[in-house]
């Protein structure tokens, strides 16, 4: 199915992106350990790139995260649902996911980028709409992953819960 395999070539993007940024940061960590502690001249540069890198990863990470349903969920409620109703429960919740994307992260993160649209940033002299882009990247992959899961849950629906305990199997 098409959908699988480019969830699969995002999921692989996000992993390299997210390991790559990660790597990033522990060489900057050390490097700034080395010129405080040992030079006894703080790096600035390290200092404001971990910010900026930390930011990315949190966004990006945070959709891969969700995209593999290992966030934080409460499940009290649905676990008391019949198996229509827990799927139910979880489209209400994906849109919900997808109406808070698009109206906070999507629309005040594209207008925190246009508000930036001539800042650089202090040390590396980055333009600051490269780092608030990553709210609405950050919009766009939970959005992605939110319509997956509808689709999922809409199949399973149409395909019964015995569908659903052969899938877990």
């Amino acid at each position: 199915m098409l959908i699988v395999k480019f969830r699969g070539l995002i999921d692989k993007i996000i992993q390299v992106l997210s390991t790559i940024i990660m790597g990033v940061m522990v060489i900057a960590v050390c490097w700034q350990v080395i010129t405080r502690y040992i030079l006894n001249n703080p790096s600035t540069v390290t200092e404001e790139a971990l910010r900026y890198l930390l930011i990315w990863v949190t966004m990006v990470g945070g959709a891969y995260a969700y995209g593999r349903r290992k966030h934080l969920a409460i499940t009290a409620l649905s676990k008391r649902l019949s198996f229509k109703g827990q799927k139910i429960l979880d489209i209400f919740v994906q849109a919900m996911v997808i109406l808070f994307c698009v109206v906070v992260m999507i629309g005040g993160g594209t207008r925190l980028v246009n508000t930036a649209a001539d800042q650089l940033s202090a040390a590396l002299q980055l333009p600051m709409p490269l780092i608030y882009a990553s709210v609405p990247v950050g919009a766009i992959l939970f959005i992605f992953y939110a319509l997956i899961f509808i689709g999922e849950d809409l199949r399973d629906m149409k395909q019964g819960p015995k569908a659903e305990s052969a899938k877990e199997a």
